[in-house]
């Protein structure tokens, strides 16, 4: 798993999340399975997802069998914070000025350690692609399937706000790097 200063916490039923926004979001993703591991990719309908969630979702596919991964969409409170319309970008590209490297390969390892453990997660962290430094995300990041049965997208929740602790309210204790 990724190290650094950032909190990733793996994601099983019955965790606990850090809003009542993830929980709903989670328990979509959890019945869309269906009694398998993870859902198929099919269940991503951004029709279906609550107008008050759109603005902060992004869906990322996984191309090149879980080496890269570019978002597919971007939700306007991502454009709102960043300036900038990261549609069609590779995830460690998604940032307005240049990131150190140790936090774009964290956010890719973070993304193979899904698709290879097929497990959703969340993340909390400073949003470094925002270009402010005290605005800090929690990301609930959820892998779905395509045909095949491997990790074709990524539908995330970005809960975004002004703190220096992204995960001071969060009831999950189960997370990797300094928590």
């Amino acid at each position: 798993m990724p190290e650094g200063t950032d909190q990733m916490c793996p994601i099983r039923p019955g965790s606990k999340l850090a809003s009542p926004g993830f929980e709903a979001f989670f328990q979509r993703w959890d019945e869309a399975r269906d009694g398998n591991d993870l859902p198929h990719m099919s269940h991503i309908r951004p029709t279906e997802i609550l107008p008050k969630f759109l603005p902060h979702i992004t869906i990322i596919g996984v191309e090149n069998q879980g080496t890269r991964f570019v978002i597919r969409l971007a939700g306007s409170a991502i454009l709102d914070v960043s300036s900038v319309e990261m549609t069609g970008w590779e995830v460690d590209e998604a940032n307005p000025d240049p990131v150190p490297l140790p936090a774009s390969q964290a956010s890719l390892e973070r993304m193979k350690w899904s698709v290879s453990n097929r497990q959703p997660y969340c993340l909390g962290a400073q949003a470094r692609w925002s270009g402010n430094d005290m605005l800090a995300q929690r990301t609930l990041v959820l892998p779905y399937v395509g045909d095949d049965g491997t990790v074709e997208r990524f539908l995330t929740l970005n809960d975004l706000e002004f703190t220096e602790d992204p995960c001071h309210s969060c009831p999950n204790t189960n997370c990797v790097g300094g928590r």
